[in-house]
């Protein structure tokens, strides 16, 4: 016998696990769904207060460079949020009785961790009491002014997205 055939015998021998071992496989990973008993811890704070700290299925939230969904088991994320409407879905506690949840908040940041969501925004308010009527006046008001000088102008063409996600979240 050469060497080389008692060699290759060897080797397979290193690459099984032996039959009295125990060869675990890597842990499932959780999928959300429904009948799901687990839920995310859902946090929204401003700089005066916590606004909302309840448990939800899913979350949706408005980034900067468009829309997350996170549900349980979410890989953990940092993201910068823009403008628009956080929508918790399969709310439990908060006591308001809702299964579903929206919040309009402005800039800010989003974390995903282990299970939770924690929202780091300047201002956040309830959706539902948006009156459209007014965000729909502002979006005009905005849109008639004058800007001169390259700041001005990003200020209102921002000021104007903000007041047209506005009135999307007050309209529902």
């Amino acid at each position: 016998m050469s060497a080389r055939s008692s060699r290759l015998k060897s080797r397979p021998r290193r690459w099984l696990p032996s039959p009295d071992s125990s060869h675990r496989l890597p842990p499932k990973i959780i999928m959300a769904d429904q009948s799901s008993k687990r839920l995310l811890h859902c946090v929204i704070v401003t700089p005066e207060k916590t606004v909302l700290d309840l448990k939800a299925a899913a979350v949706s939230l408005p980034l900067d460079d468009g829309s997350r969904g996170v549900a349980v088991g979410h890989a953990p994320f940092i993201g910068r949020l823009g403008t628009g409407e956080v929508r918790m879905s399969g709310v439990t506690g908060g006591g308001s009785g809702q299964t579903s949840v929206r919040t309009f908040v402005e800039g800010g940041f989003a974390e995903i961790g282990q299970n939770t969501v924690t929202i780091i925004t300047q201002r956040a308010i309830d959706a539902g009491s948006l009156d459209p009527a007014e965000a729909a006046a502002e979006l005009k008001r905005l849109a008639a002014e004058q800007a001169t000088g390259d700041e001005a102008i990003e200020a209102r063409m921002m000021a104007e997205s903000a007041a047209r996600e506005r009135l999307r979240a007050a309209r529902g």
